[in-house]
């Protein structure tokens, strides 16, 4: 009885021992570069609120709502999911099968003439790792945005601006 008790007690000591080596021996999560989710664009709100919808409405995405009194806008628009390395920073491991942008924008005029447009990307990836596959299930998960879909819109509103004929 003693010998048990025992060797229950040293085969708990070595599980949290080994449960606590593992813990402390993964490394720290690498941080992430800062997007660049803001632009600075030289002209009125009207001007840039009719290029910023005018570039979300190329028929790859979804608007969700529009508000221009308050400068808000949001839409989704689908992730090829081989270029979802493009995108988001995936470090799950996992084999991905569809992916969202989900992108809230807000446009503030600074000054007559200066209009700030912020962008938030979040983007919703559905994929299996090896456990989901014996399970056949499928999950979730919210990956952080690159920038790259940011600069893409940013550059269609600079275009779109730059198209318009000036105010008289």
């Amino acid at each position: 009885m003693q010998t048990k008790t025992i060797g229950m007690i040293t085969l708990w000591m070595v599980c949290c021992c080994g449960g606590g080596l593992f813990v402390a021996c993964t490394p720290p999560p690498t941080p992430r570069p800062p997007v660049d989710n803001n632009r600075v664009f030289n002209a009125g709100f009207d001007a840039v609120w009719a290029a910023l919808l005018g570039a979300v409405t190329t028929g790859e995405e979804m608007l969700t709502l529009t508000d221009k009194t308050t400068g808000l806008m949001t839409f989704q628009r689908n992730i090829p999911v081989k270029q979802l390395d493009t995108y988001a920073f995936d470090d799950t491991g996992m084999l991905m099968s569809s992916a969202i942008a989900n992108v809230v924008v807000r446009v503030v005029e600074q000054a007559p003439g200066r209009t700030r447009v912020a962008m938030t990307t979040k983007i919703t990836a559905t994929g299996k790792d090896v456990l989901d596959v014996l399970l056949s299930r499928q999950r979730q998960v919210v990956l952080d945005s690159k920038g790259w879909l940011e600069r893409e819109y940013f550059e269609r509103i600079s275009n779109r601006l730059h198209e318009q004929p000036p105010a008289l």
